[in-house]
């Protein structure tokens, strides 16, 4: 099953918001959010992207997918349906 791409301005299991990204890398006009990457979460505050696809790099990072974890726990949320990883 495909994954979808992570990218700034995409929401957490929390109420969150992915705030960082690529500054070359774009989807649909929004950055592309990396492993290292932050999340603005309202229960814990900005904290980063843990995991990210190894298979998959955008300036030397993983690319982060629709399931990984921020270092609160929270899973990230895909709106992106232009772009996924098998």
């Amino acid at each position: 099953m495909a994954r979808q791409v992570i990218v700034v301005g995409d929401t957490t299991t929390h109420g969150g918001r992915v705030i960082t990204g690529s500054q070359v890398d774009v989807v649909d006009g929004k950055a592309i959010a990396r492993k290292g990457d932050l999340v603005a979460c309202p229960e814990h505050g900005v904290n980063p992207i843990v995991e990210g696809d190894e298979s998959l790099m955008v300036d030397d990072k993983p690319v982060a997918l629709e399931g990984h974890h921020a270092a609160c726990g929270c899973a990230l949320i895909s709106a992106c349906h232009t772009l996924s990883v098998p």
